[in-house]
């Protein structure tokens, strides 16, 4: 239990430091453009190369999490093999052969959760400047992202690969806003299908009804699309979908895990749930973006879009569990969070916390699945269950306001464009 108390305390202190800059952020948005960057260059090496050089190489801790699979799966891609042909993973192609790019100079698994980070400095510097024009206090708000405890855990401690996802989000955004064409935000759409894992697929039917040009975003589709799949047929024949095999696994928390004690055991209803899962959420997602189409343009739509889609996933999909958040919490705090909102900011504080120490608890327990009330007399299944129940309850907190921004802009309004005449 010593890492549930290590993370306990960073959850407890790192909220603190979330806090006093929730307190301060209107300070920080009167920091000109150029003084921006090296402020946000020095909280990223703080905030997260600091805490690495800490934990692995003077702490010598060894990588936990996912980053042993992700290191295997590397190490074949770096002598040359194919995947899924000669080994197995559970996410995208392209993710161990570039997972490996590192291990020639540093051969070891913390090589990986080094990459991670700076793919994550990546994806908020390149979140930074994309709207920077758009919201008056982007700064402000991803410097309040990078003292988040859940991010901070995930990727240093856990070297979770999740943010990847909005990379390509943000990437989206970009050739949207240099282009206007929608066929580009097709193609990067299939590179982030290629690159990271298939949970991106959510939103390849919603986005055709929030896009200007939803004929030309299809051409994007196919064009980038059909070649990529024509040459992993060639390559392997039907053994990309190896990946499929990881929902199959049951993870908590999600709406099934947190109803067991009252359903039964679900776990032979399985497929089933799994697709009643994804039929969900592409059909929440998809309303979401018809809603959202009327009210503004792709750039500001899309980062409260992706919350929902993986909020509402988190929250129904049977394999789902904490790591997840780590997909949505950086679009979140772009335009969804209202940090006027003391009650919101507060779920927000305790959703990060029990995100961090949900999952090594849980893995500690031997991760249970709680069938039945008689499984919660013990103080050690009670104390998960709970923490299952509050990740829950935050979650559909975030989606009731989401419901409010979507259905009637009360924060949209708010939370409105700029321009920085003084600083360019």
């Amino acid at each position: 239990m010593s890492v549930v108390l290590v993370k306990i305390a960073i959850a407890f202190f790192g909220s603190l430091v979330t806090l006093a800059l929730v307190r301060f952020r209107h300070l920080l948005s009167q920091l000109s453009f150029r003084q921006q960057g090296p402020v946000m260059l020095t909280s990223f090496i703080l905030l997260r190369i600091v805490p690495f050089l800490i934990v692995y190489i003077w702490l010598k801790q060894e990588s936990g999490s996912d980053v042993p699979v992700f290191y295997d799966a590397a190490l074949h891609a770096l002598q040359g093999d194919v995947v899924y042909r000669d080994f197995w993973t559970p996410y995208s192609p392209l993710f161990p052969y570039i997972t490996a790019i590192f291990l020639p100079l540093w051969n070891s698994p913390n090589a990986i959760i080094l990459l991670m980070i700076l793919v994550e400095g990546a994806t908020l510097w390149l979140t930074w400047r994309v709207y920077q024009t758009e919201y008056r206090d982007i700064f402000p708000r991803m410097l309040i992202y990078l003292t988040l405890v859940g991010p901070m855990v995930l990727c240093v401690l856990g070297g979770q690969e999740d943010i990847w996802m909005w990379f390509f989000g943000a990437l989206s955004v970009l050739v949207w806003q240099r282009t206007r064409d929608s066929l580009w935000i097709g193609v990067v759409l299939v590179l982030a299908l290629m690159v990271t894992k298939a949970l991106p697929v959510l939103l390849l039917l919603p986005l055709f009804f929030l896009v200007d040009k939803p004929l030309r975003y299809a051409v994007g589709l196919a064009v980038a699309g059909l070649p990529a799949l024509g040459g992993l047929v060639a390559l392997v024949g039907t053994k990309f979908t190896a990946p499929m095999s990881i929902a199959e696994l049951p993870f908590a928390p999600n709406i099934w895990t947190v109803l067991s004690p009252v359903i039964g055991d679900f776990q032979p209803y399985s497929r089933t749930l799994l697709w009643i899962g994804i039929g969900l959420t592409v059909v929440v997602t998809w309303l979401g973006a018809i809603i959202l189409k009327q009210r503004m343009h792709y750039a500001k739509a899309l980062p409260i879009l992706w919350t929902l889609c993986f909020c509402f996933m988190m929250f129904i999909h049977k394999n789902s569990f904490s790591n997840y958040a780590f997909i949505f919490l950086m679009p979140m705090l772009i335009n969804v969070m209202d940090f006027r909102n003391r009650r919101l900011l507060a779920v927000l504080i305790l959703f990060n916390a029990l995100v961090v120490i949900q999952p090594s608890y849980w893995w500690r327990i031997h991760n249970p699945l709680f069938t039945n009330w008689s499984d919660l007399l013990s103080r050690e299944n009670l104390i998960e269950y709970g923490m299952e129940v509050a990740i829950l309850g935050c979650l559909v907190y975030f989606m009731i306001h989401l419901y409010r921004i979507i259905g009637h802009g009360h924060y949209q309004a708010a939370n409105s464009p700029v321009e920085f005449p003084s600083t360019r």
